[in-house]
């Protein structure tokens, strides 16, 4: 419900949009015209209709009774065909939805965008098949050791991915011919040591859930070699790309492989050094063996060939590659980011399951979506990425997404162009980049203004509509020959302007092309009418296309009007040329117009971008300019005020350089610098001290180009050298204190445990003592006193 006090602006501001669509439709003189300027509009083709344009809203057309199954409009329609509900998989049922809706019928209307709310959602328990393609020459030997040990620790981290996996397994080398190999050891390549013979590509497991079948088919493959350290990768990707039922790719699944080496690629072109011209075919060549039979018969393929077919397939590739490589595969992965990652394997792929781990979380954790839609039909996509970004961003991809978590993605389709071929109907599947799951889009396109109407050259109605010089038919006059225009009033001449049309390009404004392709304008500039080549402008515009509005408030004495503008004439300036062009006003105290920092518009100083201020003076990043003009003088009254006797020259530092004025100032015991709009900061003497400053604000104001100054003097407080002394030397006796205290108290407790920690080691000591022992050492006390008695004391004298 619209509020009684807001329903008066409300049908306000409806009868203002419905009035804006009707100048845009009014001066369409064709049915296609007419739809192509904006989607409300129709066009009568009731030949009895009478009035002044039948181009109109619908609505207007019937209030001016053209009869209603007669009127063409434009009808855009969405109906939603499909639209299952998001689920994962579970067991016994193969399969889930993560797009919704999945069918959608839309009807395309020229120039005007629709848009589907798509959502996905990344199912748990998703279908694995991933292939490991692996790189088998001599330097790859210990690799594929470490694969067969790792066999049963493979399982478990598919396992813990997803329930539903399958393995499957082949290998490669490169092209068995010179100078991929040398001709002499082709049955022996890696000689001193033995090898099998080189070969390109072979595909030794079929896509199973059996590892134990996986770790045979590892364990069963034989190291080979060549010469250089370029493998022939591509040729076996491309096969296991392509030969869907050998490798027994299923089509629900996430198709991943998983390509291991530690050498750098063959690329389209090579194959010429070994005398292999034949581009490669992008077909199966696998013989019953599995063996790939075309290695010397077709090229390397390309990059590019090899993308389209991951993408066409739904197959992503992670490259597990040596870190002296891993630079040109980054390179290569930036080329198809959305469906291929690269990690960096160890010497001997002891990481190979952990980066299989992380690999396979970044593809998942990544949805991007693509579609099929011709060139004249566009789609946009945007997204918030589920809450990643605080607004929709035009973009067609997530990351980071988590499994179970939903993201919204909102599709405009726009139809900018009709087809060459009159084809009206189409399909359009947006896909996700790396599985098999999309919504498709039943497009059928507005056909433009077909008409069933049989034509009558006769009729007396349709040929007073047409100027009597032609007949109405299907909304619009058919001429006769020597006669052209909307209604026949424009005679043909030997000027080639034949057509209607031709009459109308001449009412067009010439556009510049931009990316060379031929801009129209609107006939009349979509504000007048056009009568055979010339313009009839509607009130308000003028000019030769009605490109121009009509001069308003401009005096003839002072502007002249040009295009809707008024141009000043000497002397004037504005932009109702009603400005003086003085620049008394804008002129400052340091005599320059508006500080260097801006323009003087009408005695007014408007300032450029950073500066501010009635003269621009004020700059956010640097001193102000006025504030440095004023300090010189601001110093020597301060320094008077306290009467430092430094200043002489007062009469010469406070006059205004262009009016030659003195200043007026005025002294206050405190500036509030938070209610004036700018204040200055002035440093002067301090007389108690020679080595230090005195801080002081001050601001100014202008008041009839008169320089008024309010500044606040601070006397310095003297210093009291003795008291200052005397407090420095107490508190550094103190602060000694303090320091002895703390250092004996850290002493004291240091003491206590090392003692609490001697006394309990003196408890844990145990004595031993035997019964039988005898100490060895013989001890004798000397008596307290000895008798002086020789017969008791032998030594006595």
């Amino acid at each position: 419900m619209i509020p009684k006090v807001l329903a008066p602006l409300f049908l306000a501001a409806l009868t203002i949009a419905a009035n804006s669509i009707e100048e845009k439709c009014k001066h369409a003189d064709s049915c296609q015209r007419c739809l192509n300027a904006h989607l409300n509009c129709a066009w009568c083709t009731d030949r009895s209709y009478d009035g002044h344009t039948r181009c109109l809203t619908r609505d207007s057309l019937r209030a001016a009774l053209c009869n209603e199954t007669q009127i063409y409009e434009n009808e855009p329609a969405m109906d939603v065909l499909q639209q299952a509900p998001l689920k994962d998989y579970v067991p016994g049922d193969d399969q889930a939805v993560q797009v919704s809706p999945q069918r959608v019928y839309l009807k395309l209307v020229k120039g005007h965008t629709q848009r589907i709310k798509l959502n996905y959602r990344p199912a748990r328990n998703n279908p694995l098949d991933l292939y490991m393609l692996m790189d088998l020459t001599w330097t790859m030997r210990d690799d594929k050791d470490t694969l067969v040990k790792l066999g049963s620790e493979l399982a478990q981290t598919l396992r813990n991915l997803t329930d539903n996996y399958r393995l499957g397994f082949g290998t490669f080398a490169d092209k068995p011919a010179m100078p991929m190999i040398m001709p002499q050891l082709r049955e022996n390549p890696c000689a001193p040591d033995h090898c099998e013979p080189t070969y390109g590509f072979r595909h030794k497991l079929q896509l199973t859930e059996n590892i134990a079948e996986f770790t045979e088919a590892v364990a069963g493959s034989q190291v080979t070699g060549n010469l250089d350290n370029l493998e022939g990768g591509l040729d076996a990707l491309m096969q296991v790309i392509v030969c869907t039922s050998e490798i027994g790719w299923k089509h629900k699944a996430r198709k991943v492989v998983l390509l291991v080496t530690d050498g750098f690629m063959h690329f389209a072109g090579d194959g010429l050094l070994a005398g292999i011209s034949q581009r490669n075919d992008k077909q199966c060549h696998l013989d019953g063996a599995g063996e790939y039979t075309g290695s010397l018969i077709y090229d390397y393929p390309s990059l590019e060939e090899i993308y389209r077919e991951l993408l066409r397939r739904k197959i992503s590739v992670i490259f597990a590659v040596t870190k002296n490589v891993v630079g040109t595969y980054r390179q290569l992965s930036e080329l198809m980011k959305e469906i291929s990652n690269v990690n960096i394997l160890s010497t001997d792929s002891s990481n190979i399951l952990e980066l299989l781990k992380k690999s396979y979380q970044r593809l998942i954790n990544r949805t991007q979506f693509t579609d099929n839609s011709p060139n004249f039909i566009q789609l946009d996509y945007y997204t918030d990425c589920g809450g990643q970004f605080l607004n929709l961003r035009k973009q067609n991809f997530c990351k980071n997404v988590g499994l179970g978590k939903e993201m919204e993605f909102f599709v405009d389709v726009t139809l900018n162009d009709y087809p060459e071929l009159e084809n009206y109907t189409y399909k359009i599947r947006v896909e996700e980049a790396a599985l098999e799951e999309f919504m498709e889009i039943e497009v059928e396109l507005q056909r433009p203004c077909p008409c069933q109407e049989e034509p009558q050259p006769n009729d007396v109605d349709g040929r007073a509509q047409c100027a009597n010089q032609g007949y109405m038919y299907c909304g619009m006059c058919n001429c006769d020959v020597g006669w052209t225009g909307s209604f026949c009033t424009c005679p043909t001449d030997s000027t080639n302007m034949t057509t209607n049309e031709a009459f109308l390009t001449m009412c067009r404004q010439p556009v510049s092309p931009s990316n060379n392709k031929p801009t129209l304008s609107q006939v009349c500039s979509n504000r007048g009418d056009c009568d055979c080549g010339s313009c009839i402008c509607d009130p308000g515009y003028t000019g030769k296309y009605c490109e121009c509005l009509e001069c308003e408030d401009c005096d003839e004495e002072r502007a002249d009007c040009y295009c809707g503008r008024c141009v000043c004439k000497y002397g004037w300036s504005g932009t109702r040329c009603n400005c003086k062009e003085s620049t008394d006003g804008c002129i400052g105290p340091t005599g320059e117009i508006c500080s260097g920092r801006g323009s003087c518009e009408c005695g007014t100083c408007q300032c450029d971008d950073e500066f501010f201020g009635m003269f621009c003076e004020i700059d956010t990043k640097k001193d102000n300019k006025l504030c440095q003009f004023y300090e010189p003088c601001v110093t020597c009254l301060i320094e008077q005020k306290l009467e430092l006797g430094t200043c002489s020259n007062l009469t010469d530092v406070c006059a205004d350089a262009e009016y030659n004025q003195h200043f007026t100032h005025v002294f206050v015991e405190k500036l509030n610098i938070d209610e004036v709009p700018v204040h200055c900061l002035v440093r002067t003497a301090n007389k108690y001290n020679p080595d230090e400053y005195c801080d002081s604000y001050f601001t100014y104001q202008f008041i009839d180009q008169g320089n008024y100054l309010i500044i606040e003097a601070n006397d310095c407080d003297p210093i009291y050298y003795y008291a200052a002394a005397g407090v420095i030397g107490f508190l550094t006796l103190l602060l000694g204190l303090l320091i002895i205290c703390i250092c004996r108290c850290c002493v004291r407790l240091k003491d206590a445990r090392e003692y609490e920690l001697f006394k309990k080691e003196m408890d844990k000591r145990v004595v031993m003592e035997n019964p039988i022992y005898r100490d060895p050492v013989g001890r004798y006390e000397v008596p307290e006193k000895l008798s002086v008695k020789y017969d008791e004391n032998p030594f006595a004298n």
